[in-house]
């Protein structure tokens, strides 16, 4: 079916945007027409590698190609310089978790996709993760009652903060994942204040925490915990999450630890390779990031509404801004709005 369905290009070739366009030159009812990055040699390489053409820049890439619709896989931090062209020209956006680096950039986002009339999709990949949305069904029947406390945990290596240097902090490169399905379990409560610690004794040097633990508090009273750690060492497990949610008649259990795979190898280290969200086996990148691009693609193409939530993707980063300002103060933080 290729040369129909949704022509699409990717900004971005780094590490999301390589599986980004790996995934879209391979489901039935998309093209991909181009990737673009500044940096060429990157551009190059992945054109070459999936046959399409490359660009270094957006605007001349909207001009000579037809497009419909663009992945923007670059870091948060160039977000809305991405967008502008993008909603500029008339097409619609797929655009990686966060939205965008803080609340005023996340909301003029929103704004230039309602001048322009496109659709935006906020790439939030746990919403094809069934452990989130089994527990998000269960609490929209009021199967666990009324909600009372949730606790989240996100593990991982120092691997990440030392190639990441500084550049991404440790909430937008993972944190949004909790940040965003405690909002959804809460709903229609919302957060009003949060306070923040962090502990600084191993990865303070590569310009990163070790670990920060966030207290939220919402209007109706449920207080939410969630930690982030890229303390774990070398060799141990690469990714480690964990979610509870209490109810007044239940709970539930999210626990993503080893998945069930563990190979050993005489010369190397451990591997625990990632299995759920963009595992690449048969020389391409499956699990739940495809389903995310292909939901994206399907429903761009019906007009049918994108399960993500752009709001409440805004309210994620609201809530980091605010936890941003208590571990700034190192007092607890009112979330404004």
């Amino acid at each position: 079916m290729k040369g129909q369905g949704l022509r699409m290009a990717v900004i971005g070739c780094g590490y999301f945007g390589e599986k980004h366009a790996d995934i879209i030159n391979e489901l039935p009812n998309a093209e991909l027409a181009a990737v673009c990055d500044v940096n060429e040699e990157a551009a190059v390489r992945l054109s070459g590698k999936l046959g399409c053409k490359y660009y270094t820049d957006i605007e001349t890439m909207l001009k000579s190609e037809e497009i419909d619709a663009v992945s923007i896989a670059v870091s948060e931090t160039y977000h809305l310089d991405a967008v502008r062209p993008v909603a500029a020209a008339g097409k619609d956006i797929l655009l990686e978790k966060p939205i965008a680096r803080n609340t005023e950039e996340a909301l003029e986002i929103l704004r230039l996709a309602k001048e322009n009339n496109i659709r935006l999709m906020v790439g939030h990949v746990l919403k094809w993760d069934g452990r989130y949305q089994y527990t998000a069904e269960a609490v929209k029947k009021g199967e666990l009652g009324d909600v009372i406390s949730m606790y989240f945990k996100r593990s991982s290596t120092n691997g990440t903060v030392k190639r990441l240097n500084g550049k991404i902090s440790m909430f937008h490169y993972m944190g949004v994942h909790d940040f965003e399905a405690m909002l959804t379990f809460a709903e229609p409560a919302k957060p009003v204040k949060v306070y923040s610690q962090w502990v600084g004794k191993k990865n303070t040097k590569y310009n990163g925490k070790d670990t920060v633990f966030n207290t939220i508090t919402f209007d109706n009273g449920i207080v939410a915990s969630i930690q982030l750690c890229w303390a774990l060492p070398d060799g141990s497990l690469d990714f480690v999450a964990y979610g509870e949610v209490v109810g007044t008649e239940g709970v539930s259990y999210i626990d993503i630890k080893d998945q069930g795979l563990s190979i050993y190898r005489s010369d190397k280290p451990v591997e625990y390779p990632e299995l759920t969200y963009w595992p690449e086996y048969y020389g391409h990148v499956h699990g739940k990031l495809r389903e995310e691009i292909a939901h994206f693609v399907t429903n761009t193409l019906s007009g049918e509404p994108y399960v993500v939530d752009n709001d409440r993707a805004v309210e994620a980063v609201r809530t980091i801004d605010a936890c941003f300002e208590s571990l700034r103060t190192g007092m607890p933080a009112e979330i404004r709005r």
